[in-house]
């Protein structure tokens, strides 16, 4: 007979131990956030060619007529009036700004990028 009580003590003493890790490790679920892992793609830098109406002097004085009537050119401006890309609005408007002998340069208003008359 005491060998039958502690067989049931023992399985009983299991029992109660597998469960209660069970429901210990169900609380700490809620709060377990695994590592995030983040991936970057970096895309290479092609030089595509762009079809348009306009050749670049030809933007460049569209660009310099608006800022005579107007006080700032922005690049969702400057993009709607040449059709290009705004990547690629944005990149020809910095070429402009850079070279010294057009009359553009470049002003940070705020977190805006606008571009100005010299």
């Amino acid at each position: 007979m005491c060998t039958t009580e502690k067989w049931k003590t023992g399985i009983l003493v299991i029992v109660m131990a597998l469960f209660c890790g069970s429901a210990n490790a169900q609380r700490w679920r809620s709060h377990y956030h695994p590592h995030r892992v983040v991936t970057i793609v970096d895309r290479p830098n092609v030089t595509a060619h762009v079809s348009n109406r306009f050749n670049q002097r030809e933007r460049l004085a569209l660009a310099v007529a608006y800022l005579e009537t107007h006080g700032y050119l922005s690049i969702r401006q400057y993009a709607k009036m040449t059709q290009l890309s705004k990547v690629s609005a944005e990149a020809e408007l910095n070429a402009f700004a850079m070279d010294k002998d057009k009359p553009i340069q470049l002003v940070i208003k705020g977190k805006k990028k606008v571009y100005m008359k010299k």
